[in-house]
């Protein structure tokens, strides 16, 4: 059997060995390296974090929540100390009332019980005016702290310490903290 020039060719290009360019080749992409450079950043990310974010633990406590109670069957409330950070400066109220400047009788006034002194808390007269309450209250270790939205965590934290202790003497080491509303 005789083939035409036109079959020999047809035949010649169908069974011609095709060499691709490298830059066609078909396949896999090779992942390895990516993974490795993921790989390297996550521990490089975890091993920064762990190291600069300094982690804390404050201890406070929540208000509970439970039935109201009616008549003489509701104990006595006793103080209900009640600290509040506000622009102005440090609320401290009670049961009674404010605290006048000074921690020693009530206001009936605008002004913050402890002021700022510049852009800061005055934390050391908020915890002499504590240990004046405490004097008055031996009895109670309870105070609900509130500040704010506008005021930093770090000087929340700061009243917490000043409400606790003063030096070695123990004051309120029960902190509540509350939301800020007035």
């Amino acid at each position: 059997m005789k083939l035409t020039s036109a079959q020999r060719a047809l035949i010649r290009r169908r069974t011609r060995i095709a060499e691709h360019d490298p830059r066609e080749v078909g396949g896999e992409l090779n992942v390895v390296p990516f993974l490795d450079i993921v790989v390297n950043l996550i521990m490089f990310l975890l091993v920064t974090t762990a190291s600069v974010m300094a982690i804390a633990q404050v201890e406070a406590q929540l208000p509970a929540y439970g039935p109201p109670c009616r008549g003489a069957a509701c104990p006595d409330p006793g103080l209900r100390l009640g600290v509040t950070l506000t622009e102005a400066g440090i609320v401290v109220a009670g049961s009674g009332g404010r605290l006048a400047p000074g921690c020693a009788d009530l206001s009936t006034g605008p002004e913050p019980t402890v002021p700022r002194r510049g852009r800061r808390f005055d934390f050391e007269a908020l915890s002499r005016c504590a240990a004046k309450v405490k004097e008055r209250f031996p009895m109670e270790r309870e105070v609900v702290l509130g500040a704010d939205a506008t005021i930093p965590y770090e000087d929340l934290v700061g009243a917490m310490d000043a409400l606790r202790h003063q030096g070695d003497t123990a004051l309120f080491p029960e902190v509540i903290v509350s939301a800020g509303v007035r």
